[in-house]
Parts: structure tokens; sequence; C-alpha cells
């Protein structure tokens, strides 16, 4: 079990991001957990249902994808115990 088992599309904000790749050609789309979530169908699948489902938007591709959130917050490196 990982995190896509033990979230479902609703569980996620309607402002969050999900980022999906390509596993083929590497390519990037983004999605609005909003977008998806219009579809009263979709709400209850878990993460790696909808990340199973999804195929590179790229012309001619058609390949498989990996889900990623998309976080917009700021990373700074940990300064804890640092004097």
């Amino acid at each position: 079990m990982n995190w896509k088992t033990d979230l479902q599309l609703r569980d996620l904000d309607p402002d969050q991001i999900m980022e999906f790749t390509c596993l083929a050609c590497g390519h990037v789309h983004h999605f609005n957990a909003a977008l998806k979530q219009m579809h009263p169908e979709l709400l209850f699948a878990w993460l790696d249902e909808i990340e199973r489902d999804e195929m590179c938007k790229k012309p001619g591709c058609f390949g498989q994808t990996r889900l990623a959130i998309y976080h917009k917050s700021e990373t700074s490196g940990f300064v804890g115990g640092l004097a």
C-alpha cells in the first residue's frame, strides 16, 4: 500500500494540481483536481486507479503515466539543530 491506494479523488482539495508524467516519452501534463471531480463517477476513485486510467496527452503517444501531486509551496533545507 502507498499514498495512491490510501487517497480517493474526493480527498484532494479542488485547487490541488495533479501532475502526470508519461513513462514512454516523458511528456508532462497537469490537471486541476476540480476538473476530475466534476465527473461524479470519479469522486470515489482511488488515485492509483486515476493514474492507471490516465494516458499521455502528447499527440500520437498515449503512453502510461505516473501521478505526482504538485506542490506550489517553497521548499527549504532542514536547519533544525544548527546554531
